[in-house]
């Protein structure tokens, strides 16, 4: 099977083809923006989606051969090649039925009346019941529909489904995938049958990192290179970010990984706990001299609207608390705070003094020259989606004349 020019590991065929003026996938505007969201309900009811599939279709579906990427602008990394050697970054995860690595699946689908598969992972979200995946993943841009009958197996492995099997009830992607296949937003999500969070557990999800010097572990089911793949396992891979390729805004390139066709959608986890990207393409067969480089796009504008459409629904509320604060009487004309929060993306906080206005503040914040008196402190925590804590902590505190010194 042909990868190199190709679109990684997908589990459809697509073509550049100019799409009708009235889609059938639902209300795309002309000049809507690129990262606009575009969603697809599932009319078909989870039981009847769940009894489409039997372990014999989950170990015949395939990944297949997809369009070309971009015509590359980076300069090649200096890292060996990562072919399956000691040089790639690649490893199989211990225990795929616990935590995290369970949060990680496979993903089936129909299109053209074939079944093939991709990666997702279930992150973190207000219906906990939402995977992300790559665009092409959830939309066929040859026949211009969205796929059908789509599955989500968590812990998958060698056609078991150890934890369940989850339907979905709606797809989103990108304008600027449907409507351009532009890798910048071959991003997807996936609403799903049930709370699969709730047992399950996710992983947060962060937006506009600095991809410069990140390091990443990316997870998929790759079913190439054969052998040692056949995407009947969990693959990992320990990465780190090695070029940016083109595109509004810049895919990601990183590895070294060997992991080909199947991983499509796989997610990139940095920081040791949000996801970050998903892999989209790589260059490997045609241009094997760039193999063990693998793209995902950008997470900023694009994947921020498809979290927090109505049909995924976006972030938990986030929380705030003091993790250190000064006594209720000091004798100091200066204090300190330290504040934690926690949220379904990295947050930030907003701070007030007395009946000053709040501000933008770090979670470490020193209030120097107190006037004598009572004062209370306010904090509250934003996430990256906006979306702010329920509550605005409080504490009251007195500053009080030093003492003199005894004579």
């Amino acid at each position: 099977m042909v990868w190199g020019r190709l679109l990684l590991f997908s589990g459809l065929l697509l073509f550049s083809v100019l799409l009708l003026s009235a889609p059938a996938w639902g209300s795309v505007t002309a000049g809507a923006r690129p990262s606009a969201p575009v969603v697809h309900q599932v009319h078909q009811s989870p039981a009847v989606v769940d009894s489409s599939w039997d372990r014999e279709d989950l170990l015949g579906a395939r990944p297949a051969e997809l369009p070309e990427p971009p015509e590359q602008s980076f300069d090649l990394p200096d890292f060996p090649d990562a072919s399956v050697s000691g040089t790639s970054g690649d490893f199989l995860p211990e225990n795929v039925t616990a935590y995290p690595q369970r949060v990680h699946g496979r993903i089936f689908f129909l299109s053209g009346g074939s079944a093939f598969s991709c990666s997702g992972t279930l992150i973190n979200s207000r219906n906990r019941n939402v995977v992300f995946t790559a665009g092409h993943c959830v939309f066929d841009r040859d026949p211009g529909k969205f796929v059908s009958k789509l599955i989500f197996i968590p812990g998958y492995e060698d056609g078991n489904a150890p934890l369940g099997t989850y339907a979905a009830t709606s797809l989103v992607t990108t304008t600027g995938w449907i409507d351009s296949g532009k890798f910048s937003y071959d991003i997807g999500a996936v609403a799903l049958e049930d709370r699969p969070e709730d047992s399950l557990g996710s992983r947060k999800i962060a937006f506009d990192f600095d991809p410069g010097g990140r390091s990443w572990t990316i997870y998929g089911y790759p079913q190439e290179p054969d052998p040692p793949y056949d995407g009947e396992q969990l693959v990992g891979c320990d990465a780190e970010t090695r070029t940016r390729d083109v595109g509004v805004p810049p895919t990601i390139g990183a590895g070294p990984c060997s992991m080909e066709q199947g991983a499509s959608g796989g997610g990139w986890i940095t920081d040791g706990k949000y996801l970050n990207s998903v892999t989209s393409y790589g260059y490997c067969d045609t241009e094997p001299d760039r193999c063990g480089l693998i793209f995902g796009p950008y997470f900023s504008n694009a994947a921020k609207a498809l979290y927090t459409d109505g049909s995924i629904g976006g972030s938990i509320t986030p929380g705030v608390k003091f993790k250190a604060k000064p006594p209720k009487k000091v004798r100091k004309k200066k204090v300190k705070f330290r504040l934690g929060g926690s949220g379904s993306t990295p947050v930030s906080f907003r701070c007030r003094l007395d009946k000053k206005n709040f501000v933008d503040c770090s979670n470490r914040v020193t209030i120097s020259h107190l006037s004598l008196g009572k004062h209370a402190f306010r904090a509250r925590s934003i996430d990256q989606t906006g979306r702010q804590s329920s509550k605005t902590v409080t504490w009251k505190f007195r500053a009080k004349k030093k003492e003199g010194k005894k004579k």
